[in-house]
């Protein structure tokens, strides 16, 4: 059975079969005089599930959420107080699924008109960041890392400051890449 993870599609309720726990994130982006950024989180290190992981706003579909969309912005606000003009039509991205957790997270792209104002929840977030994407497409910041979690494999990741992007993020952000204009948008 494939989930449906379009935009409007409805969330099962409980008692309805699902094949693997469901979230949804907001890939969010902006432009700036010096190129697009992209809005991306770190964990923080007490959390239960991805501690420390940088990742999308977003988190799982709950049976009140009337979409997987409707998710990926009430996390969004909840996490990092980010709120969308009503106009923001999103982008569904190929959905991705952590192999650790067995969770198929449905993300959404969103370009915003600008740099938005956000506060962080320290809850569900250590840090903010809004990563050049011009910085991400640097040959030099996609590279195999020593996977987190499997000793003696290797995992591709971009390294940013510092920061490492792995896993169903780093999926999200080549994806993204690829769809993104390199070249600048008029303002």
């Amino acid at each position: 059975m494939t989930a449906d993870l379009r935009a409007d599609a409805p969330i099962p309720r409980p008692g309805e079969h699902a094949p693997f726990a469901r979230a949804a994130t907001l890939v969010a982006t902006y432009e700036t005089r010096r190129g697009p950024r992209v809005i991306l989180t770190r964990r923080p290190a007490s959390l239960r599930r991805h501690p420390g992981q940088i990742s999308f706003p977003g988190g799982m579909i709950e049976p009140t959420d009337h979409s997987p969309f409707a998710a990926a912005v009430r996390e969004a606000w909840e996490e990092i107080g980010l709120r969308l003009p009503p106009t923001t039509v999103p982008v569904p991205l190929t959905p991705v699924a952590t192999l650790s957790s067995g969770i198929v997270i449905q993300p959404f792209w969103v370009r915003l008109p600008a740099s938005p104002r956000l506060r962080r929840s320290s809850a569900e977030v250590a840090k903010i960041l809004r990563i050049p994407l011009r910085d991400l497409r640097q040959p030099s910041t996609l590279r195999p890392i020593p996977h987190p979690h499997r000793p003696g494999e290797v995992t591709p990741a971009y390294v940013w400051h510092g920061e490492i992007i792995w896993g169903a993020t780093a999926r999200v952000i080549t994806e993204l890449l690829a769809l993104y204009p390199a070249t600048p948008q008029p303002r």
